[in-house]
């Protein structure tokens, strides 16, 4: 009997074995992101890459990962959990933005091509990139039809009419610019068509909120529009920046901020340094306004509101003007310009961003208007003109 008797060729074996699966071991691959950026122009610089937030306008930007660029590279590697559009800020000066998705992207840019500090980014490993740049030329060619050729010639006579000052060029515009009203609608309902309807197919698309854009917005679509738009959306769709904003346009409009709602109460100074309460001012109605020095838009409402502040300010309505990201000088010198006669409020934040008042009124866009009663509730939400024509004559009575 042979004890511990060992086979011949058993390390030979063993060896064979070790190697064998060594061999066979699958690397596994990083499921994650890898974005190789060059700029040519620039070398050196810190390269950020940043959420998009469009909830809180005033907000530090909320940075995904931040590196040095060197000889005009960078790199990041990461994971993200849904795709979506985010921003890279280049140094001090450039900013792009990109669809980020768990692929190899590759960014070129080129900082000799800058709009005022926006680089046009060479994206190739993004397939929502490719989609949305294919459905942004669909939208441009809607835009650019010939037919719709005149209207690019609108917004700088706009411009140079309400710069001026002068009520007569601006009466001359305003009765020029009317013939077009037909078709600036046309143009903007072939645009919003074709927008809808790339949500309608694509619903679970991160691409699809990002087409849409601010297209889903208060003055840009009925209420009864976003009611049936608004729950279309669904899986990465949901998980974008931009969806985020509609899900609080959507709250504020309807909830929160909407009709019936208790506005906000705040505390701001007016021109003259005295710290004013919005609940202490003695009105029956108060229309809150927000508006800025640099708001076409904002002070040309501004002539009408002063015929209704002169019928209806005897008897208890008031305009609180909140001005906002702006420059307090800029802000002074549009109020002298402007002479309107009611209260003004400055709520400008640091960096001549959205200040705590606007933010806490979720305000959208400029102008934004809330017409309230004596206890805040909110009356009217952006009323039109007409609107709001209407219902003075009722709360008056004349």
């Amino acid at each position: 009997m042979k004890i511990g008797f060992k086979p011949k060729y058993t390390l030979t074996f063993c060896l064979v074995a070790i190697f064998a699966f060594t061999n066979c071991k699958k690397e596994v691959p990083f499921e994650g992101y890898t974005i190789t950026g060059t700029v040519r122009g620039l070398d050196l610089g810190t390269v950020k890459l940043l959420e998009t937030n469009f909830i809180d306008r005033g907000a530090e930007p909320i940075i995904i990962d931040s590196t040095q660029m060197t000889n005009g590279v960078f790199e990041f590697k990461g994971i993200i959990e849904h795709p979506d559009r985010v921003s890279i800020t280049i140094g001090d000066e450039f900013r792009s933005t990109f669809f980020l998705e768990n692929s190899t992207i590759d960014l070129n840019f080129d900082a000799t091509e800058s709009n005022r500090g926006e680089l046009k980014a060479k994206v190739t490993g993004s397939a929502l990139q490719e989609i949305y740049d294919l459905q942004q030329a669909k939208i441009d060619s809607i835009t650019n039809q010939d037919k719709f050729a005149i209207l690019k010639t609108i917004r700088p006579k706009l411009e140079v009419a309400y710069k001026s000052k002068d009520e007569t060029k601006i009466e001359a515009f305003q009765a020029w610019s009317s013939q077009f009203k037909d078709l600036q609608n046309e143009q903007q309902n072939e645009r919003r068509s074709f927008m809808i309807q790339y949500v309608k197919d694509h619903p679970e698309s991160a691409v699809a909120p990002w087409v849409l854009n601010f297209q889903f917005s208060e003055g840009r679509m009925s209420k009864e529009e976003m009611k049936t738009i608004f729950p279309i959306f669904k899986g990465d769709a949901k998980h974008t920046a931009m969806f985020k904003y509609y899900e609080k346009t959507y709250n504020d409009l309807f909830k929160n901020l909407g009709e019936g709602a208790i506005a906000p109460d705040f505390k701001l100074n007016d021109v003259n340094g005295k710290e004013i309460t919005l609940s202490k001012i003695n009105a029956k109605y108060k229309l809150v306004d927000f508006w800025a020095s640099w708001c076409v838009p904002c002070r040309a409402s501004f002539p009408h509101l002063k015929e209704l502040y002169k019928t209806y300010g005897k008897d208890g309505f008031e305009i609180v003007g909140v001005g906002t990201a702006d420059a307090e000088e800029k802000w002074r010198k549009a109020i002298e310009e402007d002479k309107t006669p009611w209260m003004h409020l400055n709520d400008t934040g640091a960096d001549h961003q959205w200040g705590k008042v606007a933010r806490q009124y979720g305000v959208p866009f400029l102008p934004t208007a809330f017409l309230m009663d004596d206890n805040e509730k909110i009356i009217l939400r952006n009323p039109k003109k007409e609107e709001l024509d209407a219902k003075l004559k009722e709360l008056f009575g004349h």
